[in-house]
């Protein structure tokens, strides 16, 4: 209390005696933003960039918010920096050919002294980067969490260094000092600091004695500067030593070139000894700095602690302590207010004349349409007065029909915020709630955006391309739904998943969630697909693919309250699984904090037809631009392809499919044999019964109304003959169509070939364009219904993008000199990049007692061995026959992710009695890939592959069970892997490495 009275005191001072329009002189008034169009829209719709930075602007009465030029390549960007210098360059790491740090040397050499920032997409590209020798060129680097504000925090942080001096030289202008090297963190801090800054702020703007001085006392909000290093932190401190508001300090960081662990203490004292009263908030992983910073009297939080930001807010809090359109009357009298364009096209049809003249005359509409960046429609209605129109009923009309129409303009390929009095169920895109959309949602409106710019649907003009009606429950709702909840505790801590579960079926929704859910299914009568969009699902390098729960919901009661209750409890189900036991362990395995996940929930009309009391699609599937595995004689930039019959939970989770490349859609390997077509062609398929409602009161399984229907029921409902072959016995050979006697297959014969439907040439078409859109390449998902007669076009619905994962090959690797018998292991197709070593252990699958019918036990073993492992902190090698992660037991090991969460290396081998192509489809192989593991494949096409099983044999097992043996070497095994041609070599842990690397 004393120190927040100090405070104010200084600030009435202040203000009597220093004309506070002298304050911050220096702005970032222009930056130049480098990034793909993925990062740009992402930018928008994750956190509305524009609208929070103008709005904060406004607050801050400037007379303008930066104006931001984005580009998506350093060339772009140093043409526009030649032709006039920028304040501020914030660039994210893919900058097309140019290295980010060698475009940013380029930068000081156009404009020495121009601030240059890099945004990275997450700590594992940040530690790629960061590693590179040479990181000169680049002032300071953050992590984009998902939330817009980082881009205030930027901007702010540089004004505040340019002017923090000036400030406190001449108006006594306070500063934060942050003392922190760990990129991560100071991103999330930074943040979190500029939003309580500016609350304390408003909070004494009550105390001015005008509006005038109230705006101005803005200018003097406390800065924030930040230091990574011992030196800097101590010159910080004497500049602005009698200026100091409160510190933020690492107990560990860099002092003399070297990490000092008790840097934070000796700097904490030297504080003290300046200034005793100033507030310090000591932070550390380590419990023991707990003790000296109580015995200092300081504030002390655990890094580890999955509560952090929440203890850096209340110390915040407890210790450093635009407005709507008003309609009135001439006479000045308020009689409606409008906070958006819906609420003011609602005031203007029911204001009176005299109002609606009133403001007409006076310019108000277009002034406050400027002012919220609608500046196409304030300059259309601008120039129009009231005495051009007949009546007041004229101009009312005039002025409804222009929002409309620009509503109408503004909307088409964007996201619409939901409204019970204009929401349409058709609408494509409609966001409820005001936070971020997540990684799925941002993915599908990024998407919808794209087919506006590219006109798809000209390309292919029997073929409707679209996102089915999609509607997102923002994270805000999350936030509000945990706080208000006081779940937090629980699900951090809890590892009974049926407890967290409880836990959440028992806690209701926010209230005015609940009151637009009931509104959106009043008039949503078709059967939905409630989906996961967490912030980190679909990021650039860990997506977080298939983690979390989705729901498939009938929708069908007469009872609107019981679909509601179905629909709400899918919604706390899924905030539920964010912290499931797989999903914990999944985040303990990145660099991410649990606490720092917020979930959107996805809302979306399940695509598919009804047959009978089923709902499925003809085809459904996965498609990447990039192929990890391409055929022999195609290119890994040809992509591949992954489709099947009804619902794609058959492709997601590794079960029978056909797999193919767009641009060779008849090369199909995997259909070599008359045997091969019989052993891996899809037999069952996966629909929505709608005569079973989802079972979510227990909800201990996501897929109880899902059914797996026979090939028989596909051909009652005549989605069979597109897609079907026929073996017939008597002829030894496998037909096209299904109008013959014989074994009915799904083979795709008709799509891949055309006659039904040019699948190859559409998937090809959207690769492009999502490639194009991304800068990187991409994985779509999709559904597809085929028309039923000439007369209606067949229906494509895009389900999902999310980009590839892929490490940075730096290392130069030549396998070439390794010789068969020092190696386990050696394939022509393995994943990863680089050395991988320091390990020890390696478990594989006894051939001996290998059977498909006891790959759910052999499953739970490696679970188990698994645990000891990662609790020793011991990656190991796994090694076992068909596709590691397989919802279909009879194709391989089905092992979530948290079953294995602890492996460094993969290799599958070949089944004994069938051929299992790699599944690139599947959310486990998307996740597997971009923990950056090595992963191999041995198969028998490739005289190059193999395994040394009779050495690994004759090795003493240091544990094991009826299926599974656990090898410990005393020596590391070394796994090369060179991500450039594919080979992989695993070395028995007595031969010397240096045969590899010579």
């Amino acid at each position: 209390m004393e120190f927040r009275a100090l405070d104010e005191i200084a600030a009435r001072r202040t203000e009597r005696s220093v004309p506070f329009a002298l304050l911050r002189p220096r702005r970032v008034r222009n930056i130049l933003l480098v990034s793909s169009l993925y990062d740009s829209f992402t930018f928008e719709e994750d956190g509305s960039l524009t609208e929070v930075l103008v709005s904060e602007y406004l607050e801050l009465n400037l007379s303008s918010a930066p104006s931001i030029l984005r580009v998506t390549t350093a060339q772009e960007a140093l043409e526009q920096i030649k032709r006039g210098r920028p304040d501020l360059v914030i660039t994210m790491p893919q900058v097309g050919e140019m290295d980010v740090f060698e475009f940013g040397r380029t930068v000081k050499d156009i404009h020495d002294g121009l601030p240059v920032v890099l945004l990275t997409h997450d700590t594992r590209e940040l530690s790629l980067l960061l590693g590179r020798d040479d990181t000169r060129g680049v002032d300071q680097t953050f992590v984009w969490q998902g939330d817009a504000r980082i881009f205030l925090a930027i901007i702010k942080l540089v004004e505040d260094q340019l002017n923090a001096h000036h400030d406190a030289e001449i108006a006594g202008v306070k500063s934060i000092l942050v003392i922190e090297d760990s990129v991560r963190f100071y991103s999330a801090y930074l943040p979190l600091l500029y939003t309580q800054v500016m609350e304390q702020t408003q909070a004494l703007m009550a105390d001015g004695v005008n509006r005038t001085q109230k705006l101005l006392r803005m200018r003097a909000r406390p800065k924030i500067l930040i230091a990574t290093d011992f030196e800097k932190a101590e010159d910080l401190f004497q500049q602005h030593r009698d200026h100091v508001l409160g510190l933020i300090l690492d107990a560990r960081f860099p002092r003399d070139g070297k990490t000092d662990g008790s840097a934070g203490r000796t700097f904490a004292g030297l504080v003290r000894d300046a200034d005793p009263h100033v507030p310090i908030l000591i932070q550390s992983s380590e419990e023991e700095n707990a003790r000296w910073a109580a015995q200092l009297q300081l504030a002390f939080a655990n890094k580890t602690s999955p509560t952090l930001l929440g203890e850096v807010r209340s110390f915040m809090r407890a210790q450093l302590g635009f407005g709507a359109f008003v309609f009135r009357l001439p006479d000045g009298r308020e009689i409606a207010r409008a906070r958006g364009l819906r609420s003011l096209e609602k005031g203007l049809r029911t204001i009176p004349d005299e109002s609606l003249i009133h403001h007409a005359r006076r310019n108000d509409f277009s002034t406050w349409l400027m002012a919220r960046t609608e500046f196409d429609l304030a300059k259309a209605l601008r120039p129009r007065t009231p005495d051009e129109f007949e009546s007041a009923e004229d101009l009312r009309i005039y002025l409804l029909n222009a929002l409309a129409a620009y509503r109408e303009e503004v909307q088409a390929g964007l996201v619409a915020d939901f409204s019970s009095e204009t929401f349409d169920p058709g609408s494509v895109f409609t966001r409820i709630g005001s936070g971020s959309l997540g990684g799925k949602g941002r993915g599908l409106a990024f998407f919808n955006s794209l087919m506006k710019e590219h006109d798809i649907e000209r390309h292919f003009p029997y073929v409707r391309i679209s996102v089915p009606p999609t509607a997102v429950v923002a994270t805000d709702v999350f936030d509000t739904f945990m706080e208000q909840s006081g779940l937090s505790r629980l699900a951090l801590n809890e590892t009974d998943d049926d407890r967290i579960r409880r836990a959440f079926l028992e806690a209701p929704l926010p209230a005015p969630i609940v009151s637009a859910l009931r509104e959106f299914l009043g008039r949503v009568y078709y059967p939905l697909a409630v989906r996961s969009s967490s912030l980190l699902e679909d990021s650039s390098f860990q997506p977080f693919a298939g983690i979390y729960d989705t729901f498939m919901l009938p929708n069908n009661q007469e009872d609107l309250e019981s679909r509601l209750e179905e629909l709400c409890r899918a919604i706390r189900l899924i905030y539920a699984s964010t912290f499931f036991a797989d999903s914990k362990s999944y985040i303990d395995s990145t660099p991410n904090r649990l606490e720092e996940e917020k979930m959107a929930v996805v809302i979306q009309q399940l695509a598919g037809r009804r047959h009978e009391q089923y709902v499925y699609p003809g085809i459904a599937g996965v498609a990447r631009s990039y192929d990890y595995y391409p055929m022999e004689g195609m290119q890994s930039e040809d992509g591949v392809a992954s489709v099947a019959l009804g619902l794609g939970r058959t492709v997601v989770d590794g079960g029978r499919c056909v797999r193919f490349s767009p641009s060779s859609p008849r090369r199909l390997y995997q259909f070599s044999s008359n045997d091969a077509y019989l052993e891996s062609a899809q037999r069952t398929f996966y629909a929505l019964d709608l005569t079973r409602p989802a079972s979510l009161r227990d909800a201990r399984s996501t897929t109880d109304n899902l059914v797996l229907l026979d090939l028989d029921a596909a051909e009652r409902h005549e989605t069979l003959a597109p897609v079907g072959s026929v073996y017939s016995a008597e002829n030894d050979r496998v037909y096209d169509g299904i109008y013959r006697k014989g074994v009915k297959l799904v083979t795709m014969a008709g799509v891949l070939s055309g006659d039904y439907f040019p699948l190859p040439e559409v998937l090809r078409f959207i690769l492009d364009v999502g490639q194009s859109g991304f800068s990187c390449h991409v994985e779509v998902e999709f559904a597809v219904n085929l028309r039923r007669n000439e007369d209606e076009p067949h229906e494509l619905s895009f389900l999902q993008i999310r980009p590839l994962v892929f490490g940075t090959d730096t290392e130069e690797l030549d396998l070439s000199d390794i010789r068969r018998e020092d190696a386990i292991c050696m394939s022509p197709s393995a994943l990863g990049h680089g050395h991988f070593g320091e390990i020890h252990d390696l478990v594989y699958v006894a051939p001996e007692t290998f059977d498909r019918s006891v790959t759910v036990q052999i499953a739970a073993e490696v679970a188990q061995l698994n645990s000891t492992l990662k609790e020793e902190g011991r990656p190991y090698i796994l090694i076992g026959p068909g596709r590691w992660g397989s919802a279909d037991h009879w194709l391989g090991i089905p092992v979530t992710w948290a079953q294995i969460s602890g492996v460094a290396c993969i290799i599958e081998t070949e089944m004994y009695d069938i051929k299992v192509a790699p599944s690139q489809g599947t959310h486990f192989f998307q996740n597997l890939t971009s923990f950056g593991l090595g992963y191999f494949t041995l198969s028998s096409d490739h005289p190059s592959a193999f395994l040394d099983q009779a050495w690994l044999d004759v090795q003493p097992a240091a544990q094991g069970g009826s299926f599974v043996r656990h090898i410990r070497f005393k020596d590391s095994i070394d796994i090369l892997v060179d991500g450039r041609t594919g080979a992989g070599v695993v070395m028995k842990p007595d031969r010397a490495l240096s045969r590899a690397t010579d």
